[in-house]
C-alpha cells in the first residue's frame, strides 16, 4: 500500500517558503498575543480573553456557563454544577491551545500581533504552570485521602 504514494512529493508540498512568506505578510490585528494568553491562562473560565478579542457572544456564553456552574454548586446540585465547570475548563484549555498554536484570531479574523515572537516562551510557561498545578492537586488529593 505504501508503494502507491509518492512521499517525497507529499512532504515537499506541506509548508513551503512561499507559504511562510504569505503567512508573514498577512495583516496583524491590533490585539496582542501576550495579553490574550495571560487572560486565558488566569481568567479563562470568565471568558476574559474572548472579551479582549471582541468575541462577545462566545465570551458571554462562557461567563454564563461559569456562573451557572457556581450557582449550581452552591445550590447543592453537584452533578450539574461540575458538568458546567468541566465544560468551561475544557473550553478554556482548547482556547489556550488555539492561542498558543496561532489558530485563535480576533473578530476580524486577523492573526494576533506578537504571536510568532512570544508563543514559544508562553507555551513553556504554560506547561510549567500546568505541571505545578497538577503536582499541587495531587499532593492535596493524596493528603486529603490520608487524613480521612
Amino acid at each position: 500500500m505504501a508503494d502507491q504514494y509518492d512521499f517525497e512529493e507529499l512532504y515537499a508540498n506541506t509548508y513551503t517558503a512561499a507559504d511562510q512568506l504569505a503567512h508573514e505578510s498577512e495583516p496583524a490585528s491590533k490585539k496582542r498575543f501576550v495579553p490574550a494568553w495571560a487572560l486565558t491562562l488566569f481568567l479563562g473560565p470568565t471568558g476574559a480573553h474572548r472579551w479582549y478579542l471582541t468575541r462577545r457572544v462566545s465570551a458571554l456564553l462562557m461567563l454564563l456557563t461559569t456562573l451557572a456552574g457556581v450557582v449550581l454548586l452552591v445550590a447543592a446540585q453537584q452533578t450539574l454544577g461540575l458538568l458546567c465547570m468541566t465544560v468551561v475548563f475544557v473550553w478554556t484549555l482548547i482556547d489556550l491551545i488555539m492561542l498558543l498554536t496561532g489558530s485563535m484570531r480576533d473578530r476580524e479574523d486577523l492573526r494576533l500581533a506578537g504571536h510568532r515572537e512570544r508563543a514559544g516562551l508562553c507555551a513553556a510557561i504554560t506547561v510549567i504552570l500546568l505541571a505545578l498545578v497538577l503536582m499541587i492537586s495531587l499532593m492535596i488529593g493524596t493528603s486529603a485521602g490520608v487524613t480521612g
